[in-house]
Formats: C-alpha cells, sequence, structure tokens
C-alpha cells in the first residue's frame, strides 16, 4: 500500500493528531511510542511484563538489571547483593537516590516496595514468576533483607522483574498507586489521559547523570506512549511522522518498512513465547482427560500456524523455552498434526455416549501480530475433527478477568496468549502455569507441584536435570502448546538508535535520534 493511502487510513482512524509528534534527527524533543495497547494499570509491579504497561520501566526502576548483550545480573537501585542465608539475600542500595516525590530510597522504603509487591493479598501478577514466597525487612539504612520462604538460587535475577515504588504513596495513599507511578527512574510520570495517551518528562535529578555505572543517557526531554490495536495504524504513524516507535509490526510491514527510505524495521527474537492453554483441572470433566486433550493437540497444525500466521517466530521443541533455558528437553518434539487420529479419538468417545463440550478459544486484542487469524484457524481444524468450537478475540478488560479466574466444571475453555519468561528457567514456568494457587494456572496436581518446587530449590545440573525431567511429563500430559518464540519488529524513522534485549524494554534512555 502507497505511503499516501496509507496516511489517509490513520486520519480516519485517529480522527484527530497526536498533542505531542515525532522530532527531527537531532535530539531532544518528545520520543513517542505507539503501543499495542493501553496499559492495565501504572502499579509498579506491571515492569515485570511491560507489555501491560509499555514504557513504565522509565518511571520505575529495579535494584537489579540484566545487561541486554550478555543476559548478566547487573547493578540498578542495588549496587552489590550477597547471600547470607539460605534463604536470606543482602541488597546494599545506591547512595543518594530519592524518588520523585522526594522522600529517600533507603533501606526501610525497599523493603515496604517489595512487601506490597508479592503480599499474596495484593496478588499481583508479578507472583507469576516469584517462585518461594518473598518478603523484606530493612537490615540499616543502606540495605534491605531479601527473604525466600524457601532457597532460591535465581533471587537476584528474578528481582529485577520488582519495581520499587514510593514507601510514602504506598503507606498514605495506596489508591493512587494504579494510576500515579512514582519511581527514582530518569522520567518522571506526568499523566494518563485514559483512553488516549500517557506522558512523562524528563528528569533533571536522575542518579544516572552522574553515575558511571548508569544504564543510558537522557536524550528526549519526554515520552509520550499512545495506543492502537491496529498494526497498519502503528505502522502509519511512524511514516507520517507522528511517531517514534510502532510496536509489533506484522513481517509484511516490517520487510515493506525495510524497502522504503526514511524508515525501517527492528526485528529480533525475545523471551516471550506464544502459548495455548486449554482449561485443564476443575473444568469441564473431559478436559482432565488425557486422551482427549491428546486430541485436541494433535488436532492442530502448530508449524502452520507458526509458519503461514504468526510470521516472526522462532520454532519450539514442545515446549515453552528454547534450547538455552535451564530444564530444555531436547528428547520431545513439537506435537504432530495428526487430524486424522484426533478424530478417531473423539469418535470414540462420541461412541461411548460422551458429549463432547464446545471448546471456547479466546485471544487478546493487540497482543500479538494475527492472533485473531490463528484462533480462527484452530477453531476451524478442531470443527474439522468433530471438537465444536467458538472464537473470539476480546478487549484486555473481558479477556484478562477470564484469564486469571478458575475454571469451573461446566467450562471448556483455550487461551492463546503471550507469555514471558525474562529468567530463561523452568522453574519460573512452573510455579507461574503448573501450580495450583498460579494466577493464571488452570493446572492442579500437588504431587507435580511438590516436586516442580523440590526442582526449584536446586542448582547447576541437578537443576536442569530435575526440571527436565518435568518438562517430558507436561508435554506427555498435554498440559500447554507452545506455538513458537516470537520475535518482535519495530517501526523506527531511519537514523533511530536503540539497545535492548531479549526482554524488549522501551527505555528511552537506550535510544537517540542521528
Amino acid at each position: 500500500m502507497a505511503q499516501s493511502r496509507r496516511v489517509l487510513i490513520l486520519g480516519a482512524v485517529l480522527g484527530t493528531c497526536l498533542q505531542g509528534t515525532a522530532q527531527a534527527a537531532g535530539g531532544g524533543g518528545e520520543l513517542v511510542v505507539v503501543a499495542n495497547q493501553e496499559p492495565q494499570s501504572m502499579q509498579a509491579q506491571v515492569t515485570y511484563k511491560e507489555i501491560n504497561g509499555v514504557g513504565l520501566r522509565n518511571v520505575i526502576e529495579n535494584l537489579t538489571r540484566i545487561d541486554p548483550e550478555s543476559n548478566e545480573v547487573l547493578p540498578m537501585l542495588a549496587t552489590s547483593w550477597e547471600q547470607v542465608e539460605p534463604t536470606v539475600w543482602h541488597f546494599t542500595l545506591r547512595e543518594g537516590v530519592s524518588f520523585h516525590d522526594g522522600t529517600p530510597l533507603d533501606g526501610e522504603a525497599a523493603a515496604v516496595s517489595i512487601n506490597w509487591l508479592y503480599d499474596p493479598e495484593n496478588n499481583y501478577s508479578v507472583r507469576e514468576m516469584m517462585g518461594p514466597q518473598i518478603t523484606a525487612e530493612a537490615v540499616d539504612e543502606r540495605r534491605v533483607a531479601v527473604i525466600t520462604e524457601a532457597p532460591d538460587p535465581l533471587l537476584p535475577r528474578r528481582i529485577y522483574l520488582a519495581g520499587l515504588t514510593s514507601a510514602k504513596q504506598i503507606l498514605e495513599d495506596p489508591a493512587s498507586h494504579d494510576v500515579h507511578p512514582i519511581g527514582t527512574g530518569p522520567y518522571v510520570f506526568d499523566e494518563w489521559e485514559q483512553g488516549q495517551f500517557w506522558t512523562a518528562k524528563a528528569n533533571p535529578d536522575w542518579w544516572g547523570n552522574e553515575a558511571e555505572d548508569t544504564y543510558g543517557e537522557i536524550f528526549f526531554d519526554s515520552l509520550r506512549v499512545v495506543w492502537r490495536p491496529e498494526p497498519i495504524v502503528r505502522a502509519a504513524m511512524v511514516e507520517s511522522g507522528e511517531a517514534h516507535i510502532a510496536m509489533f509490526l506484522t513481517k509484511e510491514e516490517c520487510d515493506r518498512f525495510r524497502a522504503e527510505d526514511g524508515i525501517d524495521c527492528i526485528v529480533k527474537g525475545s523471551d516471550t513465547f506464544l502459548q495455548f492453554r486449554p482449561d485443564y483441572h476443575g473444568a469441564h470433566p473431559l478436559m482432565a482427560d488425557v486422551n482427549f486433550r491428546k486430541a485436541v493437540f494433535t488436532g492442530i497444525d502448530w508449524e502452520g500456524i507458526r509458519v503461514n500466521l504468526m510470521g516472526l517466530g522462532e520454532p519450539l521443541a514442545g515446549q515453552m523455552l528454547p534450547a538455552a533455558a535451564t530444564g530444555f528437553h531436547d528428547g520431545i518434539e513439537q506435537y504432530p498434526y495428526d487430524p486424522e487420529g484426533a478424530k478417531a479419538i473423539v469418535d470414540d468417545f462420541k461412541a461411548n455416549g460422551q458429549e463432547i463440550p464446545t471448546l471456547y478459544i479466546a485471544t487478546r486484542i493487540g497482543s500479538t501480530p494475527r492472533n485473531g487469524e490463528m484462533v480462527e484457524a484452530m477453531g476451524a481444524m478442531l470443527g474439522a475433527v468433530g471438537i465444536p468450537t467458538r472464537v473470539a478475540v476480546e478487549e484486555p478488560g473481558v479477556f484478562n478477568p477470564w484469564a486469571t479466574t478458575k475454571p469451573d466444571p461446566e467450562r471448556s475453555g483455550a487461551w492463546l496468549h503471550v507469555q514471558a519468561n525474562p529468567l530463561l528457567d523452568y522453574g519460573a514456568t512452573f510455579g507461574a502455569h503448573y501450580s495450583c494457587d498460579g494466577i493464571v494456572s488452570v493446572f492442579c496436581d500437588p504431587d507435580f507441584e511438590a516436586r516442580a518446587a523440590e526442582a526449584a530449590s536446586l542448582s547447576g545440573d541437578e537443576r536442569h536435570q530435575a526440571l527436565r525431567e518435568l518438562v517430558k511429563e507436561g508435554h506427555d500430559r498435554y498440559v500447554v502448546g507452545a506455538v513458537g518464540l516470537l520475535q518482535r519488529a519495530y517501526g523506527v524513522p531511519e537514523g533511530m538508535e536503540w539497545d535492548f534485549g531479549l526482554d524488549h524494554r522501551i527505555i528511552a534512555v537506550n535510544m537517540r535520534m542521528n
């Protein structure tokens, strides 16, 4: 499609122009990011899975960070850490750091924030990646103790998911924590015009301006994040100069960007996989039957969906993480596409008087390109083997409550959704998706959960081997289907420099225009 045609489409969809526009090359000005969805909240915990709050890590920082090149755990708000007991780690805090409300980052403030994030009563989704229960207490002004219910060798890496926010806000005005983030980062939150945009301004007092071990440099004066669910609109905003970054383009859009002057496409592999998760325990009785699940999993052409619809994705060997992950099992493969075998299983159930439930397959609007087409294809494939389906592409306000609600005996559903594991360790995956109390888990086997917890307490090759066997068991029980490991594509103007890792954080101090 010609550029002029795309700009017309943009105007028809937006109706009005953005209040802020991308600046010409030369630096400064406002960085404009067009995301695929509006933030679900501005809670500090959203930094762990930034897709739910794009750009929030510019405001909220963490104790540790991950180097985008080496994947090494490096200092951020903590300058060092040590394991003083099997279940206790001491983190030494950076001197002279203040939250944007002027309160100091000290041991007590850090403890309040960490306890707030991991409180079981708050039940924030960051607990998906928690491992053993986390609590914290101040050691002194410069140190905070992070305590785990059981030994957790991954804690320094895991804690990089936990954004620290103002203890004063938590203690005095906790309701504002949902809509007004107060962090220590290079940008200070300005406003969130719900349904339209959120903005932040450069922080002249950011500690990183003076520190030798900073992770970036402030180039843009302000940040604006807007959201449009349609990839074609996001792409057009970069083409027309109204945005610097258009998130999550399709392969076709990316190829076209690379072929045109003045715009470019950045593509990089990620730590995020596309997951098909059918209801399991507690749902319609047939959903826990291994033979019925086999029919579902072999009635779908996983590789065809990955190649023809997913587009920008790498194959996964029948499991949710790549070969570099701790616990990866090199002896299993992607579930084979066997529609005849799947139909034979379904026909046997019918012959025995079993009514086949209608499988409701949902995905969230904008979560990844062509996800709507994917669930339609899945529904057609399963219908062809005798499993009736309904499919839906839902708004976050509809999808999220359903996805985090435990099944009931009348329910027979499945989601197609993106899931990240920045730890690249199956201990985190089992805690999130194979546990009775996991926020998004529909699988509940106390024996499996106990073995997974034991494996997660190990380290080195012992950990790898123990997790590896559980990966094989989960595969054979048809718990989750992994479509592929996502590659993410971004439309940008020519001359945009951006340094980021597999976690794909939208961090402005890692960007500049030439």
